[in-house]
């Protein structure tokens, strides 16, 4: 190891200068200093620091060298399933021709350490007893599990670790202190918490469509958008007809002073010919035009909206009111000629 350690420190400094070609030289210069950085703190023994650099100058330029050196300090914390994961990566990586000569050496030392790493590792056999197997979930240090790997060994770090089965069946928390290369079964007795598999397959978004609770929420919601639609409509409604009321109104007024004008413009000359006065009533009389356009518009719009929020309420309550009309109170619009009113039970 002290060979290998004294091999791979100056490819640290020069292997961000020959490779990664698309990095600018400020992620170049970065990675290169995070690396040296990364191997004081492991000839330190400081390794959570050392893999922060060296997965940080690994961000910055890819280069195996990075990689050996994370392993390493991952192994020195006992992390074995992550340096184990990490020394496959550098080993089974093709080398472009003419890589530099650090990135060949890294692999070959990940090769020859990677067997004393296999050799540490622990693994774990999950087992369930006491109710079937569906529906429930094995979680690992708060981890779930997938139910694939459920009674077959898991390669783990050594240490303590919490099993507890959930589901349509539970179990205690369990509590292992799992030593390096050991091979350990981890038994859960599991029993039936009386949740059905379909109440689960709700809750993850599987639920079948046959089911009646789906249904009544599917009713619920439509219904509350049918609610919603009501208000809106009713609200433009009553913003149109505002506005209606406003510039008819307002028409009447604008009205009444051009006449007035053009009653001043007859008294000066009965011929019409009355020069500003004219141009005047003119004016009035063309924003009269105008404002009571905008006014039978938005008055026609606000009818509409009315409309609209009326039809959506009564659909709202026909809808309900096939599952609520006879246990609760509901109300519906009435309308005929010369009539408009509610009927309802209560």
């Amino acid at each position: 190891m002290r060979l290998i350690s004294s091999l791979v420190p100056g490819a640290l400094v020069l292997l961000c200068s020959t490779v990664a070609l698309g990095q600018t030289d400020l992620e170049r210069a970065t990675a290169r200093d995070a690396a040296n950085s990364g191997r004081a703190a492991f000839d330190a023994g400081q390794y959570e620091k050392a893999i922060d650099q060296f997965s940080r100058a690994e961000q910055l330029v890819h280069a195996p060298p990075h990689l050996l050196y994370l392993a390493r300090s991952q192994a020195k914390l006992g992390k074995l399933v992550a340096a184990h994961e990490t020394y496959l990566k550098i080993k089974r990586e093709t080398l472009k021709p003419g890589a530099p000569k650090a990135f060949s050496d890294a692999q070959a030392f990940a090769e020859q350490e990677l067997p004393s790493v296999d050799a540490r590792l622990p693994y774990v056999t999950v087992t369930l007893q006491g109710a079937p197997a569906d529906g429930v979930t094995v979680d690992m240090d708060g981890t779930p599990l997938s139910s694939a790997m459920i009674g077959i060994p898991l390669p783990t770090d050594p240490g303590q670790h919490v099993f507890k089965a959930s589901g349509t069946a539970t179990s205690d928390p369990v509590t292992v202190t799992v030593a390096e290369a050991a091979k350990q079964t981890v038994l859960l007795n599991v029993h039936a918490t009386g949740l059905s598999a379909a109440p689960l397959a709700v809750a993850n978004g599987n639920a079948n469509p046959t089911t009646k609770e789906p249904q009544a929420d599917d009713r619920a919601q439509h219904g509350s958008g049918l609610r919603i639609a009501s208000y809106v409509s009713f609200g433009v409604g009553a913003i149109g007809l505002g506005m209606g009321t406003y510039f008819l109104l307002k028409s009447n007024s604008t009205d009444d002073d051009a006449g007035k004008l053009f009653d001043q413009c007859v008294a000066m000359n009965p011929s019409g010919n009355c020069g500003p006065l004219r141009d005047q009533y003119e004016a009035k009389n063309s924003d009269a035009n105008s404002q009571r356009g905008i006014g039978i518009a938005s008055t026609i719009v606000g009818g509409v909206g009315v409309a609209a929020g009326v039809t959506f309420l009564i659909l709202d309550a026909n809808r309900s009111g096939k599952s609520a009309r006879q246990t609760t109170p509901h109300v519906t619009p009435v309308f005929g000629f010369n009539t408009v009113g509610l009927a309802g039970t209560f």
